[in-house]
């Protein structure tokens, strides 16, 4: 696994990852096969427009094994509340030496190429805010790479695949999976908790619905996405 560091931020990835999907064939890849981007972003606030990202994690997944990692502190442009801060642990100290958004920005288009599969739990919110990001610091080019018509939302995904559980709040989700979070409101472990539930949920549709095969049909079976102001 090589391991980089650009702008702070804490990049790990195999050699190559080609093959998995192209912009022309990836809804073709079959599900064995397709190269999953878990995301999770810490936030002051839930606003795109008014609040500020404070952690980005992203893991690419194939077959249920990690095949790369991206992991980054975000020095926000306003002050973390102090009941944020109680939430997820990330205090203004740890942010203040973090790179700026768009070095973070750029590092995570870098990360997960130009047609990844974004994944994630109530994946609408952290695209509507990646979007927004993106266009305020002038890498609109790279909205394509986070587009809800192409995206895997663990939420819908467990509410088609567990019918009749209390609540479809990650933590609920993953214990009905048998998946530990050991560390809430901090990007990179929502992120394994996502993933684990994707995996999960593929598992008990394809057992449900044996020609469920590719992206294309885990698309159409999930549905539309709504998008998040």
């Amino acid at each position: 696994m090589i391991q980089q560091s650009l702008f702070g931020t804490v990049i790990e990835a195999t050699d190559t990852l080609d093959g998995a999907q192209t912009e022309m064939d990836f809804q073709e890849v079959s599900l064995s096969e397709a190269v999953f981007t878990v995301i999770d972003l810490e936030t002051t606030g839930l606003s795109a427009k008014k609040n500020a990202i404070t952690e980005v994690t992203a893991i690419q997944f194939r077959q249920g094994e990690e095949v790369g990692k991206l992991s980054t502190l975000v020095q926000p442009t306003e002050p973390i509340p102090p009941e944020v801060e109680t939430l997820t642990g990330i205090s203004n100290d740890m942010v203040r030496q973090a790179p700026a958004l768009v070095m973070a920005l750029s590092d995570l288009c870098r990360f997960t190429g130009s047609t990844p599969l974004i994944v994630g739990h109530n994946v609408a919110f952290d695209i509507g805010f990646l979007r927004e990001k993106l266009t305020s610091v002038g890498l609109s080019q790279f909205l394509s790479r986070f587009d809800h018509a192409q995206a895997f939302c663990t939420r819908a995904l467990a509410l088609k695949a567990f019918p009749g559980l209390r609540s479809y709040e990650g933590v609920v989700v993953a214990t009905h999976c048998g998946v530990y979070n050991p560390n809430p409101h901090r990007a990179e472990s929502d992120v394994r908790m996502s993933a684990g539930i994707l995996f999960k949920t593929i598992e008990a549709l394809q057992a449900r619905e044996p020609g469920l095969r590719t992206v294309g049909d885990l698309l159409t079976y999930q549905g539309m996405l709504e998008p998040r102001a």
